[in-house]
């Protein structure tokens, strides 16, 4: 029982997603780069006894690695939206959306390779490329997965500690509060939450007590009207106020800030972690 419960607790472990589509889709063409060129050099699954454009079916099966991954990540990431939310992205969640892009793929390649190479398509040859292609790929998937889990939470526990042992605060300057927004002084806020057309300032009243407040404005708008304050952007849907963090912890998906007298983490954007380290 014990052994099962690592293994939930390494499947339920934050898990790093993109935060933009253009590094999926450079993987995306590395990856069908490799297949294409895999296929041609070794020419494994009959492609040896083809007479001639060997290449050119070779760059289709690469082609159709990259169409089948992009329609599967358009309709689970923006129709389906079962990607839900990024700190709720785990490496379980991850392993299963891959083996889905495998199927997808593999559906692609099979029917590629039966209208290409053979004219027609036999239904009952298709379990038998699923089969292959799980077994071929499944260890390398969980492998690679687990590495990349490794190292980005080794990474960012280490960036956390050499920001929690810095002698000096995170911040130099105290801000005096003489910025308002929405009649909230900037000192008092403790966080910024985007929410489409919304946010939620999150922020200690005049009685110690964490209030929530929402407000019709954008997260850059609050950045331009709190300029030369303690409020800085943390992440896309985040500001912090640097003057209340007390400490930082590091995962697979970057740096978490905690704040005094407040129980919501914040995430910290993996292009932003340098505006703490350096502070």
């Amino acid at each position: 029982m014990n052994f099962f419960g690592k293994i939930a607790r390494i499947l339920g472990k934050p898990f790093p997603i993109e935060e933009n589509k253009v590094e999926y889709y450079r993987i995306l063409i590395i990856l069908s780069v490799f297949i294409t060129l895999f296929l041609y050099i070794f020419q494994p699954f009959g492609l040896s006894t083809l007479e001639s454009n060997k290449f050119l079916i070779c760059l289709g099966f690469g082609g159709m690695t990259f169409l089948g991954a992009v329609i599967y990540e358009y309709i689970v990431d923006q129709i389906l939206h079962l990607k839900g939310k990024h700190e709720k992205w785990t490496f379980g969640k991850w392993i299963l959306y891959n083996l889905g892009v495998m199927l997808i793929i593999s559906l692609a390649n099979f029917l590629f390779a039966r209208l290409i190479l053979f004219g027609f398509i036999q239904w009952d040859l298709f379990p038998t490329m699923i089969y292959s292609t799980y077994m071929i790929g499944v260890i390398p998937l969980v492998m690679l997965g687990g590495f990349s889990l490794y190292k980005q939470e080794k990474k960012y526990q280490i960036i956390a500690n050499e920001i929690n042992q810095l002698k000096t605060p995170l911040s130099n300057t105290k801000d005096t509060g003489s910025i308002s927004i929405f009649d909230i002084p900037t000192h008092q806020i403790k966080y910024i939450e985007a929410l489409q057309n919304y946010v939620k300032i999150g922020y200690i009243n005049s009685e110690g007590i964490l209030k929530i407040q929402t407000e019709r404005v954008t997260l850059k708008e609050i950045l331009t009207k709190t300029e030369g304050s303690s409020i800085i952007k943390c992440h896309r849907s985040y500001l912090v106020n640097k003057d209340v963090i007390v400490a930082a912890t590091g995962n697979a998906q970057g740096l978490l800030l905690k704040l005094s007298d407040c129980d919501k983490v914040i995430p910290v954007s993996r292009t932003r972690v340098p505006v703490f380290r350096n502070s």
